[in-house]
């Protein structure tokens, strides 16, 4: 047997987990519900194949459960767009995030320019002289 304390690890954490997904639960949840750190999940993942999937799972149906409820909320009398907005960015950044990406001119890279403090104030005083 391995030292240290042994696992908390069944089986059953498997439906656990996808249970609380199917709900719109995430990840502290889930833990919760196994009575564990979210970090034991994380380690569960890595040396149960089985959990890992169930895992994967539950997230995919809190996903779900949460592009459902938009969706019906499009029809909605009254619906929190910015608040589900907020939760979509903040729980699936991946496929929720904006992302502005900056270029320079004609879609090139950014110029850049290393000036010390000293030559930024020079800059800065001529400027405001002439």
């Amino acid at each position: 047997m391995p030292a240290g304390r042994p696992t908390k690890y069944k089986k059953e954490f498997c439906a656990t987990v996808i249970a609380v997904g199917e709900i719109g639960g995430w990840l502290s949840e889930m833990a919760e519900a196994c009575d564990v750190h979210r970090n034991t999940m994380d380690e569960w993942a890595a040396n149960h194949p089985e959990f890992l999937e169930a895992l994967t799972r539950a997230k995919q149906k809190a996903q779900a459960w949460f592009e459902r409820e938009g969706r019906l909320g499009l029809t909605a009398d009254k619906f929190n767009a910015p608040l589900w907005q907020k939760q979509m960015s903040a729980r699936h950044r991946d496929e929720y995030t904006e992302r502005n990406e900056l270029t320079g001119a004609n879609g090139g890279p950014i110029k850049t320019e290393d000036v010390s403090l000293k030559d930024a104030a020079r800059q800065f005083l001529a400027s405001k002289s002439g």
